[in-house]
């Protein structure tokens, strides 16, 4: 007797994942279910200070929708994010003629999110692999490197990135990874966004350091750090979706020295719009959006060099625009102030509009409507001491924004701290 079967058929990439996923899981322990709260800034304001750049963001919980159920050990996984990050990874790699395992081999154990970016730690075949992708690029670890040693400890190095990421084998004594900047102040609080996978002690953390800020790694649970060596070269970086972002005008030249002489650092830094831009007295600031993303730009003389110039940088980790209505605003300072002998502080308002807004003005308590800088769906004003309010009880600020018509688009009541 012989039977019709219905011809094979080849799994999808995800159907595959999930799979190998669960197996992998449930040689480890069983499967554990959380849910963890997101935090999303329903409006973003900047403060910039002689130097010192401060975030306002209206928070809201937004706990509705499922999340995906994280891997052994802890580690989340989105199975989803994870298989068109690993075809973006898969197709650079091949697009240089590298030879690596099959795609059907790639095995997903974690993914780790980063603003825009994402970071997928990968089983590639026998061998550890790590996947970044961002809006425009990817970047894909050598499977073939030999991992670094980091001096002192069974760590080892595989991966580090022109955005701050930085990817490897983990002491299999650490019950989890920190990482942090060896010089103070060069990053802000030293935190970073991290994951680790107990199958392969691979790990994974976003430090938003530039590549030449020295870092050091340690266990979690302790103090006691180890330099971080220099990494092997990536297998493939690839701009595969690029977006454009002009670098000729006066703000977008100064956006473009700002971004490459910061010490932090952010994914796409290149595909950034430069916006409203303000200069006075040796110091310059900008508005930067990528789609719903924004960054505020900075640059003042050093105090401590002559002649040299000092780049703040403050990425904004949620995005959003100011929106219609009442709000409660937390800055959240970024960077020291820095007093320089015989100039005045000076503070800037800024954030990010409607695109379509050509024209803005802000009243601060008690004050006139000022005209702000207005560009590319942006916005900067001038905030001086006429304008501090700190002593106001509930003191508001107001803003309007206008269209080239002439017609309200948005009034926003912000308190800002």
């Amino acid at each position: 007797m012989t039977y019709d079967l219905p011809p094979r058929r080849e799994l999808p990439p995800e159907a595959r994942d999930r799979i190998r996923l669960r197996f992998r899981a449930g040689l480890d322990q069983p499967e554990r279910h959380h849910r963890r709260p997101v935090w999303l800034a329903a409006a973003a304001v900047v403060l910039l200070a002689a130097g010192a750049v401060f975030a306002t963001g209206v928070l809201r919980d937004d706990s509705s929708g499922p999340s995906p159920a994280p891997p052994a050990g802890g580690a989340q996984l989105d199975l989803g994010l994870a298989a068109k990050s690993l075809d973006r990874c898969w197709a650079a790699a091949k697009s240089g003629g590298a030879v690596v395992a099959d795609r059907r081999d790639w095995t997903p154990l974690f993914t780790v999110k980063h603003g825009d970016a994402v970071v997928v730690a990968v089983m590639a075949g026998d061998r550890p692999l790590f996947c970044e992708a961002t809006l425009t690029s990817v970047t894909v670890s050598n499977p073939a490197a030999a991992p670094v040693p980091v001096p002192g400890t069974k760590a080892e190095l595989l991966l580090r990135t022109t955005d701050g990421l930085i990817a490897g084998l983990a002491d299999p004594e650490w019950p989890g990874v920190r990482a942090t900047a060896r010089e103070a102040n060069l990053l802000p609080s030293g935190i970073n966004t991290t994951g680790l996978s107990p199958l392969s002690r691979q790990f994974a953390a976003f430090t938003d350091a530039g590549p030449a800020v020295p870092l050091a790694i340690g266990p979690s649970n302790t103090e006691q750090l180890a330099d971080l060596p220099a990494a092997p070269a990536p297998l493939a970086t690839v701009v595969d979706r690029p977006a454009p972002a002009e670098r000729t005008s006066e703000a977008g030249r100064f956006l473009g020295q700002c971004l490459a002489g910061a010490q932090q650092q952010v994914p796409d830094r290149d595909a950034y719009v430069a916006g409203a831009y303000l200069s006075w007295n040796g110091r310059k600031l900008v508005v930067a959006r990528l789609g719903q993303r924004v960054l505020v730009c900075s640059a003042r003389p050093d105090p401590g060099q002559a002649g040299a110039v000092y780049y703040g940088l403050n990425p904004e980790v949620s995005p959003g625009e100011l929106k219609p209505g009442d709000g409660v605003a937390t800055l959240l300072p970024v960077l020291a102030p820095v007093k320089d002998t015989g100039t005045p502080e000076q503070l800037v308002v800024a954030a990010a509009v409607p695109e379509n807004v050509t024209k803005m003005s802000v009243t601060f308590p008690g004050g006139q409507p000022k005209d702000a800088v207005v560009a590319h769906g942006t916005f900067a004003v001038w905030y001086s001491d006429a304008d501090d309010s700190s002593t106001v009880v509930d003191a508001r600020t107001t803003v309007k924004a206008y269209d080239a018509a002439g017609s309200l688009v948005l009034q926003s009541s912000l308190k800002l701290f």
